[in-house]
């Protein structure tokens, strides 16, 4: 018959090696998520830049029509036939006439 001694150090064994097992897997995921954390942070910031260049490329064809060929914002954006609030004109405008894509809108909101 088996002592309650070795009883007692049986269940230790299987709970310690539970807990044990809980812990790598829980470690496991933890680097996982933390790798996919980080893809998703770089995605992000390459969303970010492509956006940004993206928005300047706008703003220096707004440029051209505004400057360029005399229409008002307004008008450029109505000959485009899209769909662009003035606010987000003049913010792209602005990004193409910073060389850091930062400026301040040249005419007010």
């Amino acid at each position: 018959m088996e002592s309650q001694q070795s009883i007692r150090q049986r269940a230790r064994r299987r709970a310690l090696d539970a807990a044990t097992a809980a812990r790598i897997r829980q470690a496991a995921k933890d680097q996982r998520v933390s790798r996919l954390a980080a893809k998703l942070d770089r995605a992000l910031a390459r969303r970010e830049e492509a956006i940004e260049r993206w928005d300047r490329r706008v703003g220096e064809v707004l440029i051209a029509l505004t400057r360029g060929e005399g229409l008002t914002l307004d008008e450029a954006i109505a000959w485009a036939g899209v769909e662009l609030p003035r606010r987000h004109a003049y913010r792209m405008r602005a990004a193409a006439e910073s060389p850091y894509g930062e400026a301040e809108p040249t005419e007010p909101t």
